[in-house]
């Protein structure tokens, strides 16, 4: 008896258990949502929409991937045999039970695929029954693949249920007969009900997939409402928008009346040769080129007082863009917070700031949002914008948001003459403004080289690093006279800056020869040191308190004024690839101490690799713009973060200001060609180009010392060694002067050249040419 009922117990037991499984997996199946599949997505907080949880989606999923509808007869199954075991009916063989749900299954899943339209087989039938489907119709056709599987499926219910039917069954009737009848009844009725459902099916099947487009479509929107609606931001929430508008002037401008300035004749400037004339005297060179101690500073030929700074009229004048601003804003802020939410992202564009070739759209992040996770997003949304390339400020310095600049549809080009009407041009205080351009919300950008006091220029080819060079040197002559500002250029190329050639404001016509190129620097160095020993003797600090001071000496070799000096390098890696030494030297020397005497540097390279922008040069460059570049190691060697290499090009540019932690992406001012000619034709009209000779003398002593330059700072005491020993090799310099081997055979050379020792001659040590010291002049 006790026996019995703990059977009975147990019998309950295994019921509650088939009861559970049944109700969870109808559960999963009916609340089966399809973004929920585990392929669907790799992200880890993913939002599982199934009631059932995790398990319950992934168990829907894989039963609806493998027996389509027919999985709910997993659930049906459980349930009927939970009842079984309630009511104490435990059937026997249960091995046998299980194989005929199991043919059920199958069976059902076949008919299921048959019933269903192309298309929409796995979807009714699963893989399952998609396979049963193709291989039954291959051979028996389609009439009798349907026999076929409705036989099985008769043949496997009653395998799998004859323990309820048969005693029920025989209890009912007791002839044989009308057991027949009964079965011959349920034939036909199964009949009837398999009719009626394949009609139903082909009736449905045509829509199959339209409706679950639809059906994915409306879950879609339902999570996209559900999102809005569980968002951190209400569902309306204003946009301040900062629309960019160029600035207009006036198509006719004001007349402006020039005195008439009479022709000068100019002769032709002649560079210096790079081989002395015959029967000319050779200078003797000091080391280190010409000492500082032996420049002059001379006087600078003041500007005539009919001088006339140049007018605006030789600039274009913008023309405004017409394009259609508020549907492009408000589409793109709506595509970029419907795309944020695709990857579970709460945010919001609360501001929008465009220029003239990007527009910037702030994003507030809702709390808990990490940053990283929106700027990893960077391609997708390029993706989805159909941008070029996107740049992602994260976050923008002083606001709690983060920026997403996005190129616009419509350009618009940015004109000097913009800037130089500009309120912040005109009433400026800077000595040296530089008309930049303009940043993403259309503001100006004007700075002060005085203030920097250097800037470097790097970008590639065709990015406009020569415009934005161009429109500098423009800027300055627009508002500077020759007596206030002198130029220094070097331009390697040779064709971006020899249109300034006849300018009164340069020191010397533009240096193309990189030989030619080291010695002028080493000429600037003189003239630095020179003005720092002016301004000692003044008793002033730096060059504004020179010209501005009081009681002005009447020493006739100190000048009333200093004009500032702006060293402008248009191609760096040329130089450091020929004289690194020399130039990297020269350039350090200047940007550490320079700025107080008024030389200020402007250095342009389109290779900004580390071996022309060291780290010497780089840490005394503070100001430096980046044009777009060709990979993110060199961003990062010129603004020491990533982002102009996903820069436009034609302008776009970097701008980072001593001081600032993150750089500013803004669109340089244009100037052309043709600006530029009557920009210069003007002023040259008014006052010719005077050179000062101690250059030319620096850079004609320089071309004279052939291929070695300047000389070594320990030639004279090797000359000593090697006159005194009367030994002329390589291993007594060495030795002496504990030198290396290279720059031990190079002095030997340059004695060569000056005709102290002999040609080399095998094994054996040079001549020695010369008895006494006093023999050498």
């Amino acid at each position: 008896m006790r026996k019995k009922e703990n059977q009975k117990k147990l019998n309950e037991i295994i019921g509650l258990c088939f009861l559970l499984i049944g109700v969870f997996t109808l559960a999963s199946l009916v609340f089966h949502r399809p973004e929920d599949h585990p392929y669907f997505s790799t992200q880890p907080n993913r939002h599982i929409h199934n009631p059932t949880g995790l398990i319950g989606a992934y168990l829907s999923h894989y039963f609806l991937l493998s027996f389509g509808y027919s999985s709910y007869f997993i659930s049906v199954m459980c349930i009927f045999w939970a009842i079984c075991h309630f009511l104490q009916k435990v059937p026997t063989r249960k091995l046998v039970k299980w194989a005929g749900f199991l043919f059920l299954l199958f069976a059902s899943s076949g008919l299921f695929a048959l019933a269903a339209e192309e298309g929409a087989k796995t979807i009714q039938g699963g893989f399952v029954g998609y396979l049963l489907d193709i291989y039954l119709e291959r051979y028996f056709g389609p009439l009798g693949a349907f026999i076929l599987m409705t036989s099985f499926m008769l043949l496997s219910l009653l395998l799998a249920t004859d323990f309820f039917i048969f005693p029920l069954v025989s209890s009912l009737f007791s002839n044989l007969g009308a057991l027949v009848e009964k079965v011959t009844d349920g034939f036909a009725t199964f009949g009837e009900w398999a009719m009626e459902m394949l009609e139903a099916l082909s009736k449905d099947k045509k829509g199959a997939t339209a409706l679950n487009a639809e059906r994915r479509a409306a879950v879609k929107k339902e999570k996209t409402e559900k999102e809005i609606e569980t968002s951190f931001f209400p569902k309306v929430m204003p946009i301040k928008v900062k629309k960019y508008e160029p600035t207009v002037i006036p198509s006719k401008a004001p007349e402006v009346k020039l005195k008439p300035v009479p022709p000068v004749q100019e002769k032709p400037v002649k560079e210096a040769p790079l081989k002395p004339a015959a029967g000319e005297a050779k200078p003797k060179q000091e080391p280190n080129g010409a000492k500082p101690a032996e420049i002059t500073i001379p006087k600078e030929t003041p500007a005539p007082k009919d001088y006339m700074l140049p007018p605006l009229d030789f600039l274009k004048v913008p023309q405004p863009v017409r394009r259609n601003v508020d549907a492009d804003l408000k589409a793109k802020s709506q595509l970029l917070e419907a795309t944020l939410r695709d990857f579970d992202i709460d945010a919001r564009v609360v501001e929008i700031e465009q220029g003239p070739t990007v527009t910037r759209y702030e994003i507030m992040p809702a709390p808990g949002v990490k940053v990283s996770s929106i700027v990893s997003l960077s391609d997708d949304l390029a993706l989805v914008l159909k941008a070029e390339s996107i740049r992602i400020i994260a976050p923008i310095p002083g606001k709690s948001a983060v920026g997403i600049e996005v190129p616009n549809s419509v350009t618009d080009i940015v004109y000097l003459r913009e800037l130089l009407e500009m309120p912040e041009f005109k009433n400026g205080k800077a000595k040296l403004p530089l008309t930049l351009g303009k940043d993403t919300s259309g503001k100006p950008l004007i700075a002060d080289l005085a203030e920097m006091p250097h800037i470097l220029i790097a970008g590639t080819t065709g990015s406009g690093k020569t415009v934005c060079v161009n429109s500098i040197i423009a800027g300055l002559l627009f508002c500077r006279k020759p007596d206030e500002v002198k130029f220094v250029m070097i331009d390697p190329k040779m064709v971006e800056l020899a249109i300034y050639n006849s300018l009164p404001h340069m020191i010397t016509p533009v240096v193309t020869d990189v030989r030619k190129a080291a010695a002028t620097l080493n000429w600037v160095v003189g003239e630095m040191e020179n003005r720092y020993k002016l301004l000692a003797s003044c008793t002033v600090r730096n060059i504004a308190g020179f010209n501005q001071r009081e009681n002005k000496s009447d020493n006739s070799e100190i000048p009333e004024k200093l004009p500032y000096i702006v060293v402008i390098i248009d191609e760096l890696a040329d130089l450091m690839l020929v004289a690194q030494d020399k130039v990297e030297i020269a350039i350090t020397r200047l940007a550490q101490l320079s700025r107080a005497v008024g030389i200020h540097l402007v250095l342009a390279t389109q290779r900004p690799s580390v071996d022309v922008i060291t780290g010497v040069i780089k840490a005394n460059f503070p100001a430096r713009i980046s044009f777009k570049v060709a990979q993110k190691v060199d961003s990062r060697t010129v603004l020491d973060t990533n982002g102009a290499d996903k820069l436009l090009g034609k302008g776009d540019m970097l701008f980072l200001e001593p001081g600032d932690a993150k750089p500013t992406r803004g669109q340089a001012a244009l100037v052309t060609d043709q600006e530029i000619t009557s920009l210069v034709k003007f002023i040259q009209d008014q006052q010719k180009a005077e050179y000062r000779p101690d250059v030319e003398k620096v850079q004609s002593g320089d071309s004279q010392g052939g291929e070695f330059g300047e000389k070594d700072e320990l030639y004279e005491q090797a000359v000593k060694v090697v006159v005194e020993t009367r030994q002329a090799s390589t291993s007594i310099l060495q030795r002496r002067l504990r030198l290396g081997y290279g720059r031990a055979a190079r002095i030997l050379d340059m004695m060569e050249a000056e005709g102290i020792v002999g040609p080399p001659q095998g094994t054996r040590s040079r001549e020695v040419l010369v008895e006494r010291l006093t023999d050498i002049s």
